[in-house]
């Protein structure tokens, strides 16, 4: 996503427009019945929590929300303050816009349409779309619906910064999926379908599209319906109005002198596919258990997500899933991150161990890079035992 020194800028542009909202209130959170289950022993959890209290003090960050759910004891928790403006502490169980993590779901989606024989993930994106759309983009009649789902397109991404900045100074009237599409679209091609990587959210929205005519229902409608329901993600909805109900973390964005900026209020239907929903701790990694087990689909089609093509290896990107070594570490973790305009997550699984992590952040704090010590000594605390403090870089 983009760079915090670009989003400071916008930042710096917004202060002269408006001031920040605040938080606003909506339904009660569904407890999820993972919560409290089987907690750690004392000295996991107080290690646990004494690293996550020091990285986001280290990072610059007000809060953050936790779930590690390993095969012996599951820790749900949080740090800080859920939002600058109120002061209200973080919780467990707050909701958050997950942004990019939605590749996932939207991955899955296509997965199962797949397996149902609704479509190849090797058919022309040509067989999918209208053809006024198709002939609107580069290459469109060779792009497959595979190379969407891995950025092998050649389609670049849309202006980020500019419909972010769109959404603030209008939070009450939504951005469409369309004005990105185009964005992307005139933009392009980066280069002839298949032959490099290059990470583009338009590539999602494009996706959704064809979900839209493989499935005969909306993208919204099939994600609901066949991922979310039958997996009880009670917390987990994609996000279609311009407000989140309910506790949640505040996507806050610092800016000059420390003043913050409320991203939260905003409407991210722009970004259908791509990072459009709303989720909690607890309901991510239920979602990533039954993905690596199996139950949403075959284990052939995750081991089609999970294989990156040459083109995107060094990044370990596959089809809306990522595999890293944490190189500190050496820790392998599988899944994907997601960051958005004063909100930023880890959503991993450590292969090594059998765990699930999810770690949600309130803001970039100082850079991402201090996001990252904190990860790595999360994966160092649960690798070995070893208690290394976060710090400032």
């Amino acid at each position: 996503m983009s760079q915090i020194h670009r989003i400071l800028i916008i930042c710096i542009v917004i202060a002269a427009i408006l001031v920040a909202g605040c938080t606003q209130a909506g339904t009660p959170l569904q407890k999820s019945p993972d919560v409290g289950k089987n907690p750690p022993p004392e000295e996991t959890r107080a290690a646990l929590q004494q690293i996550m209290d020091t990285g986001i003090h280290a990072g610059g960050v007000p809060g953050a929300v936790v779930e590690i759910a390993t095969p012996q004891w599951t820790w749900t928790s949080a740090a800080g303050i859920a939002s600058p403006f109120t002061g209200e502490p973080a919780q467990p169980g707050m909701r958050f816009l997950i942004a990019s993590v939605s590749k996932t779901f939207s991955s899955v989606a296509v997965q199962k349409l797949a397996e149902e024989g609704k479509l190849s993930l090797d058919d022309p994106i040509s067989r999918w779309l209208p053809v006024d759309l198709v002939q609107k983009i580069p290459n469109g009649r060779l792009i497959t619906v595979r190379q969407l789902l891995d950025h092998t397109s050649g389609i670049a991404d849309y202006n980020e910064d500019s419909i972010n900045l769109q959404e603030y100074r209008n939070p009450d009237v939504p951005v469409p999926y369309q004005t990105g599409l185009l964005q992307g679209i005139n933009a392009s091609p980066l280069y002839p379908p298949g032959t490099n990587f290059t990470y583009s959210n338009v590539n999602y929205i494009l996706l959704t599209l064809i979900i839209d005519n493989a499935a005969g229902v909306p993208y919204e409608d099939y994600v609901t319906r066949t991922i979310l329901v039958p997996l009880s993600l009670n917390d987990t909805f994609i996000q279609e109005t311009n407000h989140i109900p309910g506790p949640h973390m505040t996507a806050s964005m610092a800016g000059p002198n420390g003043t913050y900026y409320d991203f939260s209020n905003l409407y991210v239907q722009f970004d259908r596919g791509a990072g459009d929903i709303v989720s909690t701790t607890a309901d991510l990694n239920r979602f990533h258990r039954a993905l690596r087990e199996g139950r949403l689909i075959s284990k052939a089609s995750l081991a089609a997500m999970e294989h990156p093509l040459p083109q995107s290896r060094e990044l370990g990107y596959g089809l809306g899933y990522a595999t890293e070594v944490n190189a500190p570490t050496n820790v392998t973790v599988q899944g994907h991150t997601g960051g958005y305009p004063g909100s930023y997550t880890f959503w991993y699984y450590l292969p090594e161990k059998d765990a699930y992590v999810t770690i949600n952040f309130n803001s970039e704090g100082m850079s991402k890079e201090n996001l990252k010590t904190l990860r790595t000594a999360v994966l160092t605390y649960l690798k070995n035992g070893t208690q290394v403090m976060p710090v400032k870089v």
